[in-house]
């Protein structure tokens, strides 16, 4: 299907974040839009798997929240261990509200969900289209130029497929959000600067065929220096991360989404049952030695970072694009999709005539201060001097692996007498 020489908004990238931007425009009801992405299908396996209770109001607003609650397993407490001693016990159920818990599911059921509600306001992701180039020097449009891919059969001896381009559009539109992940085109055609800090990180995830005892509790293990978290997944599976040196002999694997069904097994060739056995035994000595099927084991290095800068003019970033974070908290996605929000909130008010454009900054300005604290650019964390100093030497370590943003990681963490930075 062609794409139309001009719309209003073109959402570059089809993952959870990119789809909740998409959906938000699409209930205003007078936005046209379109959302593209260079992958064939919506994602199998993948890192996110849980959406904190922030989020979920958000989802629910979309419609959305009730299919995934149907889905998901809630977590209602969140234990901390060191070693085999239990150290600190949160109730994310004292939270109150509509949603006291944080819900662990796959992100294809996420991105499934999205997919869904967005057949009813008959807006399709255009699958197998790519974002080549853009223009946002316009003061009323962003130029792009999309490539529809195709597939075709290559290479002497040993046959590959290979992705070709069949058709090449340039169209305007009068907004872009790029939702387009860690390796963002629209980020780096934008030529936004994106900064790390304290070097990556390498994590070793396996999940595997098991009955969760309790089914009801992340457990995160600080050992020799390193963050280990267990998840207890629906469907009677459970997910632990590991946070490890990066090894000679162990292939990391590029940050991309699998397009593999989730009940396919696929597994690293070093990261395999005997190795989980002995980062169980020693880094979650409360556990029981894993028995049941390994389904998917992988290593991947994260990094923590941030653009100098979420955008300018018509051209936006949420999400991934913008920002990274190391993987315990599933801080990046759960704050992507309030950006994808915020952002589709700003720029329906700007297409019906209620803001002028240049209001968008505001949002860059809130985000950047937003993520400078989180990341610890800015601000520092406050521990009292009553605190545990065992809390004390892992407060920043703790923050940034509870699966809660914003208050609700400042109700979570006041009675170990850790006060947040707030944005500047």
């Amino acid at each position: 299907m062609a794409l139309k020489r001009r719309i209003d908004v073109l959402i570059v990238g089809a993952g959870p974040v990119g789809m909740t931007a998409a959906l938000a425009l699409a209930k205003q009801g007078r936005v046209e839009l379109e959302i593209v992405d260079e992958a064939e299908a919506r994602a199998g396996l993948s890192y996110a798997l849980a959406l904190h209770p922030s989020t979920l109001a958000i989802l629910s607003d979309l419609g959305v929240a009730d299919r995934l609650i149907a889905q998901g397993n809630r977590i209602e407490r969140i234990a901390i261990y060191d070693g085999r001693e239990r150290k600190v016990e949160m109730r994310v159920a004292d939270l109150g509200g509509a949603f006291p818990y944080v819900l662990v599911l796959p992100q294809s059921a996420i991105e499934d969900a999205l997919l869904e509600a967005l057949e009813k306001h008959k807006v399709r992701v255009k699958w197998n289209h790519r974002l080549r180039h853009l223009d946002a020097g316009g003061e009323d449009s962003v130029l792009c130029q999309v490539d529809q891919l195709g597939k075709e059969s290559a290479g002497y001896g040993v046959s590959k497929v290979e992705s070709v381009v069949e058709r090449s559009f340039e169209r305007k539109v009068s907004f872009l959000i790029g939702a387009d992940g860690h390796g963002s085109l629209v980020r780096r055609q934008l030529e936004i600067e994106r900064h790390s800090i304290d070097g990556p990180g390498v994590f070793a995830t396996f999940e595997l065929t098991t009955s969760p005892n309790p089914s009801n509790e992340m457990r995160i293990t600080f050992t020799a220096g390193t963050r280990n978290v267990w998840w207890p997944l629906p469907g009677e599976r459970a997910r632990m991360s590991f946070e490890i040196e990066e090894e000679q002999d162990t292939a990391l694997s590029a940050r991309r989404k699998s397009r593999l069904p989730s009940f396919v097994p696929w597994r690293s060739r070093q990261l395999d049952s005997g190795r989980l056995n002995e980062l169980v035994a020693t880094r979650m000595p409360w556990l029981a030695p894993p028995s049941g099927e390994l389904m998917w084991s992988v290593a991947a290095r994260f990094e923590r970072a941030l653009v100098e800068r979420f955008g300018r003019g018509r051209a936006w970033l949420a999400g991934d694009a913008a920002h990274l974070a190391f993987p315990f908290g599933v801080h990046s996605m759960n704050a992507g999709i309030h950006e994808a929000c915020d952002l589709a909130s700003r720029i329906g008010r700007v297409l019906a005539g209620e803001r002028a454009a240049d209001s968008l900054e505001e949002y860059g300005r809130m985000r950047t201060a937003e993520w400078r604290t989180r990341l610890g650019f800015d601000g520092e964390l406050v521990v009292a001097p009553s605190a545990d100093p065992w809390v004390r030497e892992r407060a920043r370590a703790i923050v940034e692996s509870l699966p809660v943003m914003g208050s609700d990681a400042e109700r979570l963490v006041q009675p170990l007498g850790i006060t947040l930075a707030r944005p500047a």
